[in-house]
């Protein structure tokens, strides 16, 4: 039997070794940990808790693990810095976000865990509410038979983070806006907070709210339409903030006359698109308003008071806001029909590694003919007109000087001159209810005196007195036209009337202002809808609280 010496063996294992491994790498023959699907069930407001898979080397057992743990780099304005705001902060494509932002932008990495756990647990600052990166890998215990055994690599980097309550995490907001034919209030609600909710004030709501914590830090309202100097403030004073702002504007009443060029490229800078092409429209002209005649045919073209509703941050860009127009058409007596009114709401959620809100789920309303260029089709709400009264095309004249559609505004304000003419009470009589044949005999109306009744004595204190229109004799009774309340202010004065200039309890213009069963004065409804009893409580709250 041939006895082989162990020093001959010794001697020959690195050519067998070569044979056997050929490509034999100490990196190649671990199999490094992989850190386990991050889960928020799994951090706190003061700890994160990360875990990992088991690392394997075929030729050693597993000494420890070491985990490293970088945090972001610099203040949260920086992270925002590096993506596009013109992209509005969301449509990232998806290589972006495997890369972004970047390692140059985080800490340097710290060992923050070396044993053979494969759970750790950082704890950190309460309320900081921000990422931290992870990666782990495995080292052998020792080397054997002369191989060394080292550390794997790196597993891939783990973004974990804490959380904040589900208050501050997702913030639900609503704007609106309305304008002077669709009379409500003007409302800014920021979970389920309410910061501004008037009806008495006329031009823009600005509020400007903080995106590292969606705190409000500017509410004021701005008369930009009777009031050029109050629109260069306002352009000016959104100047002052920069991307770490959010800028919100509702309308309330009217805001078109007097938002000049200054106020346009400001709202455009921070993402505004409709809101220049009306200022465009309307602002720094000549504004023709007749009651009686129209000579330029353009009043009702040149309509104010669209309900305007706007979220947008300083730099993002011409139309990467987001922002809500919506037709300047009012209500007539209808209650069961919605006034207009620009809504936007949506979610602001708290990004974790930039450390600021950002805004996604957002929907804002908006006219089909400001969202499309297609104005509203004839018979319909806001083009009432009948179809067989629609002009015919014309090829010989510019389509640019034809005006798309005629808004149609329906409130009593707009309609009450017609509304007194075509139901009888032009002065001195107002002639009964009768019915004329072809023969032209005339016979009166055989309903119940109960239902003689015109649209205007609905709103207008009951019936009025019918005279017998051969003779003049009085054939119903009921009120005169001299007797009714406030005759003077419901036919002329009311063009006038706001909250300011009507006095205590409105008795300057009328003593019947807003009171029930009297729908011609009603707030929101009658003939200077902004006349409310409520406003005076508010105003007198508001006074109180300044005394």
């Amino acid at each position: 039997m041939r006895v082989v010496h162990p020093a001959l063996v010794l001697a020959t294992w690195p050519v067998a070794w070569g044979a056997y491994f050929p490509s034999y790498n100490i990196e190649e023959t671990w199999h490094p940990p992989l850190m386990q699907p991050w889960d928020m069930l799994r951090a706190v407001a003061g700890s994160i808790t990360v875990t990992w898979t088991p690392g394997w080397n075929p030729w050693c057992a597993v000494d420890r693990y070491e985990l490293e743990v970088r945090r972001p780099l610099g203040p949260p304005m920086r992270f925002a810095d590096l993506e596009s705001l013109r992209y509005r902060e969301t449509d990232i494509d998806q290589q972006e976000i495997e890369t972004w932002p970047g390692g140059g932008n985080w800490d340097l990495w710290e060992t923050s865990y070396v044993g053979v756990g494969r759970a750790y647990t950082l704890w950190v600052p309460k309320h900081t509410a921000h990422a931290a990166q992870f990666r782990v890998r495995a080292c052998g215990s020792s080397a054997r038979m002369g191989l060394p055994t080292g550390c794997s690599a790196w597993s891939p980097v783990q973004t974990a983070y804490t959380v904040l309550s589900a208050a501050q995490e997702k913030v639900n907001f609503m704007v609106r806006g309305m304008g002077m034919n669709a009379p409500d209030y003007t409302h800014i609600e920021v979970n389920r907070q309410v910061i501004y909710r008037r009806r008495d004030e006329t031009g823009l709501v600005l509020a400007v709210f903080r995106r590292l914590d969606f705190s409000l830090q500017w509410l004021r309202t701005y008369d930009t339409h009777r009031n050029r100097s109050e629109a260069l403030l306002m352009a000016e004073h959104i100047r002052f903030y920069n991307a770490s702002f959010l800028i919100v504007v509702a309308s309330t009443i009217a805001w078109e006359w007097q938002a000049p060029r200054t106020l346009v490229q400001t709202m455009e800078f921070c993402g505004a698109y409709h809101f220049g092409q009306w200022a465009y429209t309307f602002a720094e002209q000549v504004h023709y308003r007749s009651n009686s005649s129209d000579l330029q045919q353009t009043a009702s073209q040149e309509q104010f008071g669209h309900p305007y509703a706007f979220i947008g941050i300083p730099g993002i860009g011409t139309a990467m806001g987001w922002e809500s127009l919506m037709y300047n058409t009012g209500h007539y007596l209808a209650r069961s029909v919605k006034t207009q009114q620009a809504i936007i709401r949506g979610v602001a959620y708290y990004d974790y590694v930039a450390r600021l809100y950002r805004l996604h789920d957002v929907t804002a309303t908006k006219a089909t003919f400001f969202l499309k260029g297609q104005p509203p089709l004839p018979e319909t709400f806001h083009n009432p007109i009948p179809s067989r009264k629609k002009a015919a095309l014309d090829f010989f004249t510019l389509a640019s000087m034809e005006p798309a559609y005629v808004p149609y505004i329906g409130t009593l304000r707009e309609h009450i001159t017609k509304v007194l003419e075509a139901n009888g009470t032009v002065m001195p009589y107002n002639f009964a209810f009768y019915l004329q044949t072809d023969a032209k005999v005339r016979k009166v109306d055989p309903r119940p005196r109960s239902w003689w009744v015109t649209e205007l004595e609905r709103v207008w204190g009951g019936h009025s007195m019918r005279f017998w229109y051969h003779n003049g004799t009085v054939l119903n009774d009921g009120v005169r036209s001299v007797d009714r309340s406030c005759p003077m202010f419901i036919k002329h004065n009311h063009l006038f009337a706001d909250p300011l200039s009507c006095g205590v309890n409105f008795e300057d213009c009328c003593d019947r202002v807003d009171v029930p069963d009297f729908p011609v004065t009603e707030c929101g409804v009658g003939v200077s809808p902004t006349l409310c009893r409520t406003v005076e409580l508010i105003q007198d709250d508001l006074c109180e609280v300044a005394l």
